[in-house]
């Protein structure tokens, strides 16, 4: 009898393993439809023809494009520009920005100031850009390096392929099949340099000649300007640029110094670089967290670290004050968001644990330690950002900081604007599903 029954009750497991597997398949499907169901709203624009292009130009190029080039790029607008400064100025080359200063730009002070400085430069300008697209900011961009370029200022644009897949139907490459207005002239100028290449190279960078570096988490394009909110950095010296173009290889440039010349305090500014060579993003953020005393305000559009978030809940537990600022609605990582928030309420101490959701997309990258230390820059608190893409942030020192006072009240500003979570959001494991799917 046993034997008789037995392939009846084997044929009865398979028949419910199958089912199990269909079953876990239409769930994967639900939650992969569910996650896109933002994008399938836009699928006329996606579908586009040169949407599709960008979006296969992106991901061939991501995958089997040419990597490393940054560093030789980097050293070769380093001794261009060393000759154009001799060439044109006076002053010693050593002596030029002998005090840099840090200055904050937000939201829509950022662009303007960028158009500003641009027409003031005198002989090189030189873009790093993870997103540039053809819009009305896209192409006031390009109108200005015209502009400049006509004035006899060499321009230099690196942009990074992998970007373009978040380009659609507005993506950087398609203009340069433009058969007018300022797109052909962009392309076709003899002073205007255009690098199209694959370097995992997530920065946003501007240079004016040799003393002027921007650091920023903007894009160029129309949203960045008019709807998100985000950060902008400008640093005077030329210590800055060099670390910069040469990947923080020049002697005596890792840490300028500006001084306060009311002789109050000591303003140090920083740069920290992710690049082929270096990785010195995630141990910066560690070492911040870790050194914490006091308080920690954090406002990041993205947050899914495993190993920032562990080192936030245990920061909470010893008695350290942690704001959590985050977008109510991201347009990328919204269930990887919900997912750190849920674990950040759950196993933190809520007496020092404070989380809140800004009302609009805010795309900046914020960390304040203490009140007196800023790390700001384009790198997000996602494992790729930290470890494999290239970054650049700059560590902002001094309570007095002019910087840093304004970063304090923006973010107070932006706590009274954005929403308190008191509790994990519901259906925690439908967030983590949705973030191991990439969503």
């Amino acid at each position: 009898m046993p034997d008789a029954a037995s392939p009846r009750i084997a044929s009865l497991a398979m028949q419910i393993s199958r089912d199990a597997l269909w079953l876990l398949a239409l769930c994967v499907a639900v939650l992969i439809f569910i996650g896109l169901a933002g994008y399938l709203r836009q699928w006329r624009t996606i579908m586009s023809r040169r949407a599709v292009r960008s979006l296969l130009r992106g991901g061939m190029l991501y995958v089997f494009g040419k990597r490393g080039q940054r560093r030789v790029h980097g050293w070769r607008m380093f001794y261009r520009m060393r000759v154009e400064v001799m060439l044109r100025s006076k002053i010693p080359i050593r002596g030029i920005s002998q005090f840099p200063t840090a200055r904050l730009w937000v939201d829509s002070e950022a662009f303007p100031r960028v158009k500003k400085l641009i027409r003031r430069a005198r002989h090189t300008v030189v873009i790093q850009m993870f997103i540039w697209k053809d819009d009305r900011l896209g192409r006031e961009m390009a109108e200005a390096l015209c502009s400049a370029a006509d004035r006899g200022v060499r321009v230099s644009v690196s942009k990074e392929a992998v970007g373009d897949f978040f380009e659609f139907h507005q993506d950087f490459l398609g203009t340069r099949h433009k058969s007018g207005g300022v797109w052909k002239k962009f392309w076709s100028h003899p002073r205007i340099q255009i690098m199209h290449e694959t370097c995992n190279d997530h920065a946003k960078v501007f240079i004016i000649d040799d003393r002027i570096l921007l650091i920023t988490g903007m894009n160029i394009a129309d949203e960045y300007h008019e709807d998100w909110h985000d950060y902008m950095v400008e640093l005077r010296g030329n210590s800055f640029v060099e670390r910069y173009l040469t990947g923080g290889d020049i002697p005596g440039s890792a840490r300028p110094a500006a001084y306060n010349q009311a002789g109050n305090d000591w303003q140090d500014a920083r740069l920290v670089i992710n690049s082929g060579r270096r990785k010195e993003i995630r141990p910066a953020v560690m070492t911040l967290l870790r050194g914490a005393s006091n308080s920690i305000v954090l406002e990041h559009s993205y947050l899914s670290d495993a190993a920032v978030i562990d080192l936030l809940i245990s920061r909470s537990l010893s008695g350290v004050r942690i704001v959590i600022i985050l977008p109510q609605h991201s347009s990328i990582h919204q269930y990887a968001n919900m997912q750190a928030i849920g674990r950040l309420l759950s196993e933190g101490d809520v007496k020092h644990m404070s989380v809140f959701l800004y009302p609009r997309m805010m795309h900046g990258k914020i960390l304040l330690v203490d009140r007196r230390r800023a790390f700001i820059g384009s790198a997000n608190l996602m494992t790729s950002s930290l470890d494999e893409m290239g970054e650049v942030n700059v560590l902002l020192e001094g309570r007095t900081h002019a910087a840093i006072r304004k970063l304090r009240g923006i973010l107070r500003d932006d706590v009274l604007k954005s929403t308190p979570v008191s509790k994990p959001p519901r259906f925690r494991w439908l967030w983590r599903w949705m973030t191991w799917l990439k969503l």
